[in-house]
């Protein structure tokens, strides 16, 4: 997964994020895909995310 990614965090899971950015501690910067009041990026660590289905 790299930068610009498209990812959820449960593989059925409904929201999609997009991946920010990834520190060298292997946490990334993912914020929601949807526009919505109170949007904001949050850190998790790689290893919990999943790739979305297009």
């Amino acid at each position: 997964m790299t930068t610009g990614d498209t990812v959820m965090l449960h593989p059925q899971g409904v929201s999609k994020f997009k991946i920010l950015s990834i520190d060298e501690d292997g946490h990334a910067l993912i914020e929601s895909l949807l526009d919505s009041p109170g949007k904001y990026a949050f850190s998790v660590a790689v290893k919990f995310l999943v790739p979305a289905q297009s």
